[in-house]
């Protein structure tokens, strides 16, 4: 993936998946990460999971959350990024918001201050990047602040301590 250039029509989940994993990678700071389900197709990957631990581990100012409105299908099927947060649970985060007037289910991709992935609810192939837009991140940033900040932690997503 080029990390210099704006590319719209991107086709959800490939080659969108790929998308994901570009931004995560070339993250220094953080990556907020919004999905209604956190598609196992898109978002269930060890690549995406190296990238995300490797940030987390980075320093103790980085910081990776997750929002979702089910959890539900990860829960029941399993997810490679919910034990990711269940094992790095003070740098990956994962929360739930089940309804909020600006948010329809879109799914969102944030990295740092300058790199942003969005795909419009219902849409298959409208899916934009933008690597190097501050102005389109922080619009973006700004959206997941507020449903992080209306968001709850649901206790079925911790560990299971025996």
């Amino acid at each position: 993936m080029s990390n210099e250039e704006f590319v719209a029509g991107i086709e959800y989940p490939r080659p969108f998946n790929k998308y994901v994993l570009s931004l995560c990678e070339s993250a220094s700071r953080y990556i907020c990460l919004l999905s209604p389900q956190l598609d196992h197709s898109v978002f269930d990957s060890a690549d995406l999971v190296d990238a995300l631990s490797a940030l987390a581990r980075r320093s103790r100012q980085t910081q990776v959350r997750i929002l979702i409105s089910d959890s539900q299908t990860i829960v029941g099927r399993g997810h490679k990024l919910l034990l990711l947060a269940q094992r790095l649970p003070s740098t990956v985060r994962i929360q739930t918001l089940s309804e909020h007037p600006d948010w329809r289910g879109s799914t969102v991709v944030v990295r740092d201050t300058s790199g942003v992935l969005y795909k419009p609810a219902g849409s298959g192939n409208d899916a934009f990047y933008e690597p190097d837009s501050r102005a389109s991140t922080r619009c973006h940033l700004e959206l997941f602040e507020e449903l992080w900040r209306c968001s709850a932690e649901n206790p079925e997503l911790r560990p299971l301590s025996i």
